[in-house]
């Protein structure tokens, strides 16, 4: 029995950025799937925000709310003062440049391309209804290119984001844009090299094959070729 255990759907990114962390320091847990629309009253007591994913750490309280940890940033913090998984860069420095570029990808980047473009295209079709393509399509033309410039720069030529090795940053940033190469593809390869490299390179590694293996399993039965927007 793991000590671990994570709440939530595969299809989240914030959920495939704690799986990625878990994955990196070869940790067991057991995953338990939560209905969004629907979440259980047990759940809200430990999710007061009604977000996923939340935490338990066993070994410090089985039941109820102490133990666990909700959101997706201060259950990677935790993860990595416990499982000392170096996550955060070098230097203290280094730590607050990977801290800033994640909370980039969780609220700036992840809010237009979660709510404006992955929903519009999913959620509809949940119903049998089809997708609002008209609100992605502004979102993937007008929304997300000054974000992607940005992370283009932030790179500079260099294949992680923060002393050239693989931080949270690079893992919260690769979770959200494997997101849009669920149902999009990729960046533009033209416009943003880099950071069309960063996604693929995210998009194989190890600590997110099997969580997006099992979101492509779900969602090409919903969405069963990539959708053009441009």
């Amino acid at each position: 029995m793991s000590e671990i255990i994570v709440y939530g759907t595969p299809v989240s990114p914030f959920v495939r950025k704690v799986e990625a962390v878990l994955n990196l320091s070869s940790v067991p847990y057991e995953f338990v799937n939560i209905n969004i629309m629907d979440m259980p009253d047990w759940f809200l007591e430990i999710s007061p925000a009604k977000r996923i994913p939340v935490l338990r750490d066993k070994s410090i309280a089985e039941n109820g709310a102490g133990g666990t940890i909700a959101d997706s940033s201060a259950i990677c913090l935790y993860l990595d003062k416990k499982l000392n998984a170096g996550l955060y860069g070098e230097s203290a420095f280094d730590a607050g440049r990977v801290a800033w570029l994640e909370e980039y990808a969780d609220s700036e980047l992840a809010l237009p391309l979660g709510m404006k473009l992955f929903r519009p295209i999913l959620f509809p079709r949940l119903t049998g209804k089809e997708s609002d393509l008209d609100t992605a399509r502004q979102t993937y033309n007008e929304v997300l290119p000054k974000l992607f410039d940005y992370l283009e720069d932030a790179l500079n030529g260099n294949d992680f984001f923060v002393g050239n090795k693989l931080s949270l940053a690079d893992i919260a940033v690769g979770c959200q844009l494997t997101q849009l190469n669920l149902v999009v593809g990729l960046p533009d390869n033209n416009r943003w090299p880099g950071l069309a490299k960063h996604t693929e390179v995210m998009t194989n590694h190890p600590c997110i094959a099997d969580n997006l293996s099992a979101c492509q399993n779900f969602l090409g039965r919903i969405v069963p070729e990539k959708i053009d927007l441009s």
